[in-house]
């Protein structure tokens, strides 16, 4: 069975529509022509030269990423240039990328309800709707842990949850919590958010030091389970759900870490 790119594109959509993308976000296809003939599909969170050496491997002739190297513009293509190489590089080769990014973030299935189900949340609801007219999907979750529990435990099961050894966290670790927020990603900007719909606790990533001090502030604690941790298991999903939804189409998740950071 012969599947070409835009039968791939058109199941990507209907699981994290672009409408659901913020603006001015840098989605969709970014290399590659929509006839163009897929039959091996890689997934991976990010890009830098490992992966693109493992999608090449395994033969990918297409690439679905959350985090895309063209999400600052270009001002000029070199060698020497980490994002300009492996752009260079999979256009030698004819590989075609998509890229799914808060629509994947802020879609029902998506990158925060994978996390908030990986921490055991239930009863989640949306923390910021996209707008009046879109409630059902937004950025962040919030819901409840099935038992009260301390800080400090909370942290300690979101670092083994999400195989992390560098989480952090702000707070008394004494402090009992049940209410729970997360974002995955860098989202500490919706910690009023967080605060005004009840969490007690707020797990995201790239928190900085004036907003664990303003969270502290509004009684909100924070834990930092690191931006690539509590994205990454997304993409297990996602590349599930299009296995399951394209048949003849051999599809393969990256299996290098690219998180920078080392406990």
């Amino acid at each position: 069975m012969t599947i070409k790119c835009r039968e791939i594109i058109h199941v990507l959509e209907n699981y994290a529509p672009p409408r659901f993308a913020l603006a001015d976000d840098p989605i969709g296809l970014q290399l590659g022509h929509p006839n163009q003939i897929i039959e091996r599909l890689f997934v991976a969170l990010e890009m830098d030269d490992e992966v693109l050496r493992e999608a090449l491997d395994f033969g990918a002739q297409m690439i679905v990423v959350h985090h895309t190297p063209f999400f600052k513009p270009f001002k000029q293509m070199r060698e020497d240039s980490f994002h300009n190489r492996v752009v260079l590089d999979m256009i030698r080769h004819r590989m075609a990328l998509y890229t799914a990014h808060t629509n994947l973030d802020c879609v029902r299935g998506g990158v925060n309800d994978v996390l908030a189900e990986r921490l055991g949340i239930k009863e989640t609801e949306i923390l910021e709707p996209l707008n009046e007219n879109t409630t059902s999907a937004g950025l962040g979750r919030i819901g409840m842990l099935p038992e009260p529990m301390t800080v400090k435990a909370l942290a300690d099961c979101t670092a083994e949850a999400l195989g992390n050894g560098n989480v952090r966290f702000c707070g008394d670790p004494k402090t009992m919590i049940q209410r729970v927020a997360v974002c995955g990603g860098t989202g500490a900007f919706l910690m009023l958010y967080a605060v005004q719909k009840g969490a007690q606790a707020f797990v995201t990533a790239d928190v900085k030091h004036h907003e664990a001090l303003q969270a502290l502030d509004m009684g909100l604690c924070m834990i930092d389970g690191g931006h690539y941790a509590t994205e990454r298991p997304a993409m297990s999903v996602l590349a599930r759900h299009l296995a399951t939804h394209l048949e003849g189409v051999e599809i393969r998740e990256a299996q290098r870490c690219t998180d920078p950071f080392r406990s």
